[in-house]
This record gives structure tokens, sequence and C-alpha cells, in this order.
């Protein structure tokens, strides 16, 4: 007996993938501040940060926007119009025709959250996903990797410009390494996000 295809209709359509360090915190405020009321992603930040601030880190995010804003702490199903924050290293996956994001243990990589990890997960989501991958201000080149796997699989990149990182170090290598992507300020990174964030937008 053949087994059903994936019911893809029931997933979420459109995810936006934000990574960022040093600076970060800010424009992560400025971007929840202006997210639409129709805005209809699943957006997940990861925001390198020790796990003991996370929650006042959510606490203080879930003061500017009326969107969920959750913790990812287990695997967890995931909705529209909801911000999830990574809280240790996360990846995303696809269980029969649902996307999950889910929390693991790994002590091997230099950052908590990883960036790189959770853009390689995002790669390998059936293409059906739209998906958007943002790299904000931050030292070093979190992030670079993940980017170049996501492009390559379909997904939109966009890297935050010096013109408005406050360090200029993962926007840099990312850009570098994957020239083809879009590079753009912190208003401009605010515009493309609200407009993949709406249903039915398709960015080429």
């Amino acid at each position: 007996m053949i087994n059903e295809l994936p019911n893809y209709k029931k997933m979420v359509k459109t995810l936006i993938l934000i990574g960022s360090s040093t600076g970060g915190p800010g424009h992560l405020n400025q971007i929840l501040q202006q997210l639409p009321d129709d805005f209809t992603a699943s957006m997940i930040i990861a925001q390198h940060m020790a796990s003991p601030f996370i929650p006042g880190f959510i606490r203080q995010l879930s003061t500017l926007i009326d969107h969920p804003v959750l913790r990812v702490e287990a695997k967890t199903k995931l909705d529209s119009s909801t911000i999830y924050v990574c809280s240790g290293e996360c990846r995303l996956r696809e269980i029969e025709g649902e996307i999950y994001i889910e929390s693991f243990e790994n002590n091997d990589n230099l950052y908590n959250p990883d960036i790189n990890t959770l853009f390689f997960s995002a790669a390998r989501l059936p293409t059906e996903v739209k998906r958007m991958g943002v790299i904000l201000t931050g030292i070093g080149d979190d992030g670079t990797l993940g980017a170049k796997e996501l492009y390559q699989s379909g997904g939109y990149c966009l890297f935050e410009s010096e013109k408005s990182a406050v360090v200029y170090g993962m926007p840099r290598s990312a850009a570098e390494y994957v020239p083809e992507a879009d590079v753009g300020s912190l208003k401009e990174i605010i515009e493309k996000i609200n407009l993949f964030g709406m249903e039915n937008v398709r960015m080429v």
C-alpha cells in the first residue's frame, strides 16, 4: 500500500529566521515594534545570549507587540503570527505535514544558540515552505554557512548593511560568502520582513 503524501496545505507557509548577536536586542525591538497586525508568518529568533537571560528578554519583547512571543523549550508545532525565541540549540523539522521547532543539547558549538544549526534545518524543509533568513548585527561569522545552504535550497536571504549594523561582523561574513543574497539597512530589512510575512506574498 502506498502511503499518502503529507498534507502540505496544513503547514505553516512562511517562516522568518533571524540571527543576531552584539547589538541584536535593540534591532529586534525595532523589528517587532513595526510588525503589522496582519503579519501571518512564524518568526524564529536566534539571538546570542546566555540561557538565564532569555526569560527576561522574552518578557521585554512581549511588551512590544500583540503577537505571542514564546520560548523554545521542547518540540513545538509552529503557529502562524507567532514569535519563537531560541534559548539553546534549535532546529526545525517536518513531521507528517506539520512544521515543528525543537531544542536539543549540543555542547560542540561556540555560540548559544547557534544560528548555523537553525538555518541548516530550515534548508532541509520542503520547498513548499516559504523561508526567509536574516543575519543582523554581530561579531564573528555565525550564520554564514547556514545562510549559504538556506539560499541554495530556495530560501530568501537578507543581511544587514554596514550602514545600520552596530557591529559589521556576521552580516559582512554572510554577504561575502553568499554574494547573490540581498543586503539592506535595518529600515529596509523591516520593510522586507513585513512584506514577506504577509500571506500570499512571494519574494523574487
